[in-house]
């Protein structure tokens, strides 16, 4: 059964919308996220998805767990709609859309805790969340305005990651956990109307 969350939004963001869009005012509108089950989830386009690969355009990194498939991203659990980019430590991250900087965590040391990362708002009152960075891997600093392909950070292995990998989230209402995730999809790779598909190798192509 479909749980519905309404969250009413006050405010005003400042974000670019793309790399060509002047820094406008945006006020962020009631929105309503749902509670779903990764068999009723509902995604965009893939080819017109707001989202691009969170890494430079012309790299490939391999899929580990995705969607809905196993452990912390098993359905029913708050990362069932995360993504995971296998990543050596200190591997740049680029953002997946513009927004702005509201949260960077970066003291823990690849290896422990805490699970260092970045969180981006987006003007639809969505979130990104870059998790694992290194120690001192954030590049963006708080307010920051990000857009599109802007440098985010460095990946790495802290927190819970287990190994060195970039833990991809887009979370609807809030960022804290246990957040809400959102079933997203990515334009400027290969077709995946559904979701990234774990042990392919994605290339960032030019959008």
């Amino acid at each position: 059964m479909i749980q519905k969350l309404s969250f009413s939004l006050l405010g005003l963001l400042l974000l670019s919308c793309s790399k060509r869009d002047p820094v406008r005012e945006v006020r962020i509108p009631e929105v309503d996220f749902e509670l779903t089950s990764c068999g009723q989830a509902n995604y965009p386009e893939w080819s017109t998805s707001p989202y691009v690969l969170p890494y430079p355009v012309g790299k490939s990194y391999n899929i580990g767990l995705t969607h809905c498939s196993s452990s912390f991203h098993a359905d029913g659990e708050p990362d069932q709609f995360a993504v995971d980019f296998d990543m050596n430590i200190g591997t740049l991250v680029t953002a997946a859309r513009a927004g702005r900087v509201i949260h960077i965590e970066e003291s823990g040391k690849d290896g422990n805790f805490p699970n260092n990362l970045v969180v981006v708002q987006h003007s639809d009152n969505t979130f990104a969340q870059y998790m694992h960075l290194t120690q001192n891997g954030a590049i963006v600093e708080l307010n920051d305005l990000v857009v599109q392909g802007d440098s985010i950070g460095f990946s790495g292995s802290t927190g819970l990651a287990g190994y060195p990998h970039l833990h991809f989230i887009v979370t609807g209402g809030g960022w804290t956990f246990p957040y809400l995730g959102l079933p997203v999809n990515f334009r400027n790779t290969d077709p995946n109307p559904t979701r990234l598909t774990s042990g392919i190798m994605y290339r960032a192509e030019p959008y």
